[in-house]
């Protein structure tokens, strides 16, 4: 069994747990196990990849969590005062580590089963509530020092040693501060959601975590453009109320020499505070804490009356354009699955909304750069920014692979059971209830805000980027495995990289073609007829897939 370094490094402290009445040598153990699970578990940020090597999975989460600490050392580049650029440092280092705990640390803080087992051996529960605990703090310090090494080196680098020394006992007491803010939020959690809906909530955790790595490095080039040399910072009383504040108030001494009297108060309570809450967490919040986690274990019927309404919406939309039975039961099928099953919200939302940012986004710099708004209208109204819709076209065609995935694929014997004499109607059947669900809606919401400055003028183009969009998704369709919906285990990897290297090759040349098309109307509606023909036959002929193309 693998003796990590850790391990190492806790064995000099050995000697307070066997003071607190803790079997230290059993704790080791329970504790060299747990690290050993960690490393197969799958953070969010590297959902969708596929890793053959359980370790590597593992080092390579620690190198995403250093990229996005790598980010942070860009606020300390501008001449700005240290305490402001530490202030946003912190806060942000503050949020995605207390985000990174609830998403990809939730089975670590919400443990409930190694009691189960521990305590029917003769393990004293001491032993278990401190392995435990142990574990969280080494899984806390580790993210927590990974994201804020970068920006530790670089400034320890450019301010010397005084300045890491301050930063090293400040993500100390960050870490505590987290740790209190996280059970907290869970304990709140437990006492208004039942363990069904509590994983919901966690889902939608990591959906965010995953949005926010995936766009949140777009903000970096735009907020600097808003930074003046000149700044001038002026204290205010609210900043006592901010933990970011308490912990950047020491940098001040730094650069300014600055021992102003709020900067003392701001540094005393940023030692105090934090201490306080780690005595209340051990004291007082983890008993409570740990009798609320029975919730976990805890599935409550629910009322699903706005669910059964939008069902019956997409019941009424699906047989209108879909008057295949068979076909439209399949599609309705695909709807349900893909919003009861959490892992496939995970690969599919972040995605959703990266294609409907990525071009909004686009539009920011046009609005940036002109002095009013009505400027920045004209401005992109007289260019062809419509065309990187195909930004958006080529993300939500890549993410139809999601059906082919679930959690419960060994369900998919019940396909060959029904007399159904033609699969190829329920892929068609689970795509386009994929289209009609997420897609269209996607797409729409999309094609709104660019109407907004182009007006009417733009719908001939939205037509014609939405057929090629259909063309791509039955195009990748026929190219991949012929695969029967939610019939496989989740596995990322080759075949999705593929999809997106084809989505995005095609949507080039697709925006190339539609720009050169662009102001000839005639060229246009012909290369629209086109598109639609060649979609109309690969979508018809696709239903046709029998049993032994599978």
């Amino acid at each position: 069994m693998k003796d990590f370094w850790i391990l190492k490094v806790l064995d000099f402290f050995s000697f307070f747990y066997r003071v607190m009445g803790i079997d230290y040598g059993v704790m080791r153990k329970i504790l060299q196990i747990k690290l050993i699970m960690d490393q197969r578990r799958a953070p969010s940020i590297l959902i969708g990849s596929k890793h053959k090597d359980q370790e590597n999975t593992f080092k390579k989460s620690l190198i995403m969590y250093g990229f996005m600490g790598v980010i942070l050392v860009l606020i300390l580049l501008p001449p700005l005062p240290l305490f402001l650029k530490m202030n946003l440092i912190i806060g942000i280092l503050i949020v995605m580590v207390m985000m990174t705990m609830v998403s990809d640390f939730s089975s670590i803080l919400l443990e409930t089963r190694d009691k189960d087992i521990l305590l029917s051996k003769p393990i004293k529960s001491q032993t278990v509530n401190a392995a435990k605990i142990t574990h969280i703090l080494i899984n806390l310090l580790t993210v927590t020092f990974v994201m804020a090494g970068p920006s530790l080196i670089a400034g320890g680098y450019k301010y010397g040693l005084l300045f890491m020394s301050i930063y090293f006992f400040d993500l100390l007491l960050i870490s505590g501060l987290i740790l209190f803010l996280t059970s907290v939020l869970y304990f709140l959690m437990l006492l208004f959601f039942d363990g069904d809906k509590l994983k919901d909530v966690i889902n939608y955790f990591q959906i965010i975590l995953s949005l926010m790595m995936m766009i949140g490095y777009q903000f970096t080039g735009h907020v600097f453009r808003y930074i003046g040399h000149d700044m001038v910072f002026n204290f205010k009383w609210w900043m006592y109320l901010l933990p970011s504040a308490w912990f950047a108030a020491p940098f001040s001494w730094i650069s300014e020499n600055s021992v102003e009297n709020h900067f003392v108060y701001l540094s005393v309570i940023g030692v105090i505070v934090p201490s306080l809450l780690l005595m209340l967490y051990f004291g007082v919040v983890i008993k409570y804490f740990e009798r609320s986690l029975y919730k976990l274990d805890t599935v409550r019927a629910k009322k699903r009356i706005t669910v059964e309404k939008r069902a019956i919406i997409y019941r009424k939309i699906s047989s209108a354009l879909i008057p295949n039975n068979l076909e439209n039961s399949v599609c309705r099928f695909s709807q349900n699955m893909i919003s009861s099953e959490r892992s496939i919200r995970l690969r599919l939302y972040p995605n959703l909304g990266l294609a409907i940012f990525l071009p909004v986004l686009i539009m920011v710099n046009p609005l940036i750069g002109n002095n009013s708004l009505q400027e920045a209208m004209t401005d992109i109204s007289q260019g062809a920014y419509y065309l990187f819709i195909y930004l958006s076209v080529s993300m939500l065609s890549s993410t139809a692979v999601t059906i082919n995935s679930s959690e419960n694929y060994k369900g998919a014997w019940i396909y060959k059971a029904l007399p159904i004499e033609l699969p190829g109607v329920i892929l068609i059947g689970a795509l386009k209830g994929f289209i009609l669900k997420y897609v269209i809606p996607a797409y729409l919401f999309v094609s709104l805000i660019f109407a907004v400055p182009y007006g009417v003028r733009i719908i001939p183009h939205l037509i014609i980027i939405f057929l090629n969009m259909l063309l791509l998704i039955i195009l990748l369709f026929k190219l991949s495995p012929n695969e029967l919906p939610f019939g496989k285990k989740f596995q990322g990897g080759e075949n999705n990289v593929q999809s997106a290297l084809g989505s995005l090759a095609f949507c080039g040349i697709s925006a190339f073609l539609h720009y050169a098309l662009q102001d000839i109307q005639v060229g246009l509606f012909i290369y629209g007829i086109a598109v639609l023909l060649v979609s109309a036959y690969l979508w018809k002929t696709s239903a046709k897939i029998t049993w032994k193309d599978l």
